[in-house]
């Protein structure tokens, strides 16, 4: 798997056994974020895209390689680039091409990955990202000027990894946010949103799987049906990492073809999804509760990883302090390493 560019930088290691590597904060070129969609996804950086079923997530994702793929995109200056689709849902012949035909997209620029061949195969199998990712850095490798990877579901590419376990979850994303950085494409993952019987659940809370899919991902946005409107969608920032928040957007479903409408949204995607609640009505606290519930919900985990799990979301250590302590989550010791032996957080029995 390539790492991310260093420019040019070539390291020699003069020992048997792998080596750290660090360099000065001063020796890293400064360099801006770029944007494929202002605000919602960066380039050389992993974005998730969630929202349920039949509300036009794969709509919204073939509308961006389209426009992409002849130049029509916000960025000046904008030139037209290439995609790749791993679509495991929508078939390429009847689906995927006439929807690209209908938004105006040249196909030449859009690549459809239909699987790995095996050695003197004659079928293809669906690409697993735990043990096809050096294939897939070779395959995007030969895709010259590429800007835009997208996996849709990012479940169905999981191959054996436990969607719900962080650490492993962790590991194939990184690996996917190395491509990105390596290519320069933006890699949107699109991933459906669990069940919230209660209407309680703030959205970061709400993807599907392990929080490793919310917490990897530098920007999170989500597509909900309008209140107002059924006909409506609206496309609302979960989380962003490296940038403001953008402005809620709603769009329609128009003969084929994404409709963005000139009108002001003040809905996010906590009011949406979350019925009466909003961001500003969960207090601090309450919200690292919550955290600390769909963590342990599988069982104990490494303190480190749930401290900078919850760093990631931006709870903080007395938010979270305080939570443990009205839930009753206790720290234990594990045995058998001494004084290096880590310390693990469980529910209280």
């Amino acid at each position: 798997m390539p790492a991310p560019s260093n420019g040019g930088r070539i390291y020699r290691n003069p020992t048997d056994g792998p080596v750290m590597v660090t360099r000065a904060a001063s020796e890293f070129e400064t360099q801006p974020i770029r944007w494929l969609e202002p605000g919602l996804i960066p380039r050389g950086k992993l974005t998730l895209l969630a929202g349920d079923p039949g509300l036009g997530k794969s709509f919204l994702t073939l509308d961006l390689a389209a426009r992409l793929s002849v130049g029509k995109l916000p960025e000046e200056p904008s030139v037209p680039a290439r995609s790749l689709i791993l679509s495991a849902e929508d078939d390429p012949a009847d689906t995927i091409r006439p929807r690209l035909e209908t938004m105006g997209a040249d196909l030449s620029r859009v690549s459809i990955l239909e699987g790995v061949l095996r050695p003197e195969g004659k079928a293809c199998r669906l690409a697993r990202l735990d043990e096809d990712m050096q294939i897939l850095a070779n395959t995007v490798g030969r895709i010259r000027n590429l800007g835009l990877i997208v996996i849709d579901p990012i479940s169905a590419y999981l191959g054996a990894t436990d969607s719900h376990n962080n650490a492993d979850v962790r590991s194939v994303l990184a690996d996917l946010a190395r491509l990105a950085a390596w290519t320069g494409a933006a890699v949107v993952c699109v991933t459906h949103l669990n069940k919230d019987q209660n209407n309680q659940k703030k959205a970061i809370y709400r993807a599907m799987g392990s929080l490793a899919f919310t917490a990897a991902a530098r920007t999170v946005f989500s597509v909900s049906k309008h209140p107002d409107n059924p006909e409506k969608r609206v496309v609302s920032m979960v989380k962003n990492n490296i940038g403001q928040h953008a402005p809620s957007r709603v769009y329609r479903i128009d003969r084929g073809r994404v409709r963005w409408l000139d009108e002001s949204c003040s809905l996010d995607a906590d009011t949406i999804e979350g019925g009466s609640e909003s961001v500003d009505q969960v207090t601090a606290v309450e919200e690292a509760e919550r955290f600390l519930r769909e963590l342990l919900k599988k069982g104990p985990v490494p303190a480190s990883l749930a401290n900078f799990e919850a760093t990631t979301l931006g709870i903080s250590d007395w938010a979270l302090k305080r939570a443990r302590r009205r839930m009753g989550v206790v720290a234990v010791k594990s045995t058998g390493q001494g004084r290096e032996s880590p310390w693990t957080w469980r529910m209280a029995e």
